[in-house]
């Protein structure tokens, strides 16, 4: 049975493309120089930590500060997805535990969840920053699951980016893919999530789903445990990673 949500911030539960989009856009011209920035290729790596993301492009690390800076400075740029509030009461009432997972550092991710009131409903909050390895290495899963006193198959991650689903597969944990972030075509086609959803309702229906496989009846057989949808999308999730490996 389902025991914790793990979620992605950005593109998942808030959003922060405007924001990203403004700041990268500045501190590029800024530092680096023309009219040109590789915006959406920035984008393409959304979920990884920013000196990851400035590796894959080739470009200075020192471009980190100030735009960390112009993040935190133009805040009210973020805007909370109408549906997040909602799920997040609603699974608090489940006793679900609930955790962030995010490539942002941990000031800016603490700032981002006092400032729109939603650090109140996880239990653990895990930065890039905080990681020797950043996802999509399954660090920071299992440091959150062990930290939640939970286990990968009583878990979920919930995510927009290639990296959150590579994640969950490489910690054996279940994966919800969701397609109103930051290039949601970059979700649907270069990973194998295990479940895909578009709207909040969808996602509030896997989720219970998950967390209550009884209420799911085939005929007058209920499934059995270890035909669950937890279970069985975990045994894809490690076979199907363990096929690409």
């Amino acid at each position: 049975m389902l025991k914790a949500v793990i979620f992605d911030l950005d593109g998942v539960l808030i959003d922060s493309e405007p924001l990203m989009r403004f700041a990268f856009d500045e501190v590029y011209r800024r530092i680096v120089g023309g009219d040109q920035t590789p915006i959406e290729s920035y984008l393409e790596h959304m979920g990884e930590s920013f000196p990851q993301i400035m590796k894959h492009l080739g470009l200075p690390v020192t471009l980190w500060e100030p735009y960390r800076r112009l993040c935190q400075e133009n805040i009210e740029r973020i805007e909370v997805f109408e549906g997040s509030r909602v799920l997040l009461e609603r699974l608090s009432t489940l006793k679900l535990k609930l955790a962030i997972l995010t490539g942002k550092d941990h000031q800016r991710t603490m700032q981002t969840l006092e400032h729109f009131d939603l650090r109140r409903y996880f239990q653990e909050v895990v930065a890039s920053d905080q990681l020797n390895n950043p996802k999509p290495h399954p660090e920071g899963i299992l440091y959150a699951l062990r930290k939640l006193g939970c286990v990968p198959h009583e878990a979920v991650m919930v995510g927009d980016a290639v990296s959150d689903i590579q994640c969950a597969a490489r910690a054996g944990v279940v994966s919800v893919a969701v397609t109103w972030g930051i290039k949601p075509e970059r979700v649907q086609t270069l990973c194998k999530p295990d479940f895909i959803v578009h709207d909040w309702d969808s996602l509030t229906r896997t989720l219970l789903l998950l967390h209550r496989p009884a209420l799911m009846e085939t005929g007058a057989a209920v499934m059995t445990a270890t035909e669950t949808p937890l279970a069985v999308a975990a045994a894809h999730n490690r076979l199907a990673y363990q096929a690409d490996e």
